[in-house]
């Protein structure tokens, strides 16, 4: 936020640094450096060109850049630039005619006579100069804003994907969940009412804790934990659920909902109706590093679509964006005839 707030007095006290830099090249470097008295009529030119350098830069960077090569008119740019050019050269010949600022410098330096009153070569390369400085400047402000609002549409692309992600489980999921406890109310009340408990707790988390960019990896466990209670409490006596999570977790902040698809996924696509089923989770945590598998049956039935499905497609995304250079996902079938899924992220602290 504070880094957001102080850029632009950073940018504005880099530019007046600039032409400070600028200015005192202009008009000390060559009395300091051979050690003369210069008439005025050096200090005002001097201060002319300054103030027109100025006008150059600002108005190319924000009028011309944008009205030509952004949009791809490379004529007119060109057009431009030797008006420009031309414009300088021609107010410096008619100064140097009324004040012979040239000669008048030339004797004060040791020179019999300046060699071209017709054409300024350090005008002319001063705007040169300038007109680069200014163009680049102007090309590299339009990428960057325009990486920006491409980082920014993927950002609500994502933020899209996670709330129709929300979207999927609430109906469903929690439609299913509840006709599971309303059947066990019937064979053991506590077990429903522990239930419940875990199922409110779901809701709180995805009503409360993923609205923002962030929530806390305990939470997000705690809730992939009790999704796993409740698919169990749904599956049938065929599926073998493992999960080994440690009990004590360093808390980090972590985008929401990011571990969930890849759960998602193992009850989707892991299970059978008659064949025996098997998924085991592992998450491991070493400081900021999170490590988190999903190992679980393979059916030839499934060969022909992609196990992991849009959600392992999106999580893919959301890593790419969120956690660029920060993580490793691997997915595919191990030696075993298995379905292997391994995260590995380093959270930000």
């Amino acid at each position: 936020m504070a880094t957001h707030f102080f850029k632009p007095f950073m940018s504005t006290g880099l530019h007046i640094l600039a032409w400070i830099l600028l200015g005192y090249i202009q008009l000390f470097y060559i009395p300091l450096t051979w050690n003369i008295v210069l008439p005025y009529i050096f200090w005002l030119w001097q201060t002319v060109v300054l103030v027109f350098m100025i006008v150059i830069f600002y108005y190319n960077a924000k009028i011309i850049v944008p009205k030509t090569i952004i949009k791809d008119k490379i004529g007119p740019f060109l057009l431009w630039i030797l008006w420009i050019i031309f414009a300088m050269q021609l107010l410096s010949y008619f100064y140097n005619l009324n004040t012979d600022l040239h000669n008048k410098l030339a004797a004060l330096i040791g020179f019999k006579k300046y060699r071209n009153d017709y054409f300024d070569n350090y005008i002319f390369s001063l705007t040169l100069l300038v007109l680069g400085i200014s163009t680049s400047y102007a090309m590299l402000q339009h990428w960057q804003k325009a990486a920006q609002h491409k980082q920014k549409l993927e950002q609500d692309k994502t933020m899209a994907e996670l709330a129709m992600l929300k979207a999927q489980i609430n109906p469903h999921f929690f439609f299913n969940s509840l006709n599971s406890i309303y059947s066990l109310t019937y064979t053991n009340i506590e077990d429903s009412r522990s239930a419940l408990h875990t199922l409110s707790r779901m809701m709180r988390y995805l009503l409360y804790s993923t609205e923002g960019e962030r929530t806390t990896l305990l939470k997000e466990v705690e809730f992939m934990k009790d999704f796993i209670a409740l698919m169990k409490l749904r599956a049938n006596s065929k599926l073998t659920v493992t999960a080994d999570i440690p009990e004590k977790i360093h808390d980090y902040p972590i985008v929401p909902m990011l571990l969930l698809p890849l759960v998602e996924n193992a009850f989707k696509h892991g299970v059978h109706a008659t064949d025996k089923s098997e998924i085991h989770f592992v998450l491991k945590q070493k400081e900021t590093h999170l490590e988190f598998e999903v190992v679980n049956t393979f059916f030839e039935k499934t060969a022909s679509t992609e196990p992991g499905g849009i959600g392992l497609t999106n999580t893919k995304r959301r890593l790419h964006l969120i956690y660029p250079n920060k993580h490793t996902l691997t997915a595919g079938v191990d030696q075993n005839g298995k379905y292997k899924v391994n995260l590995q992220i380093t959270l930000e602290q």
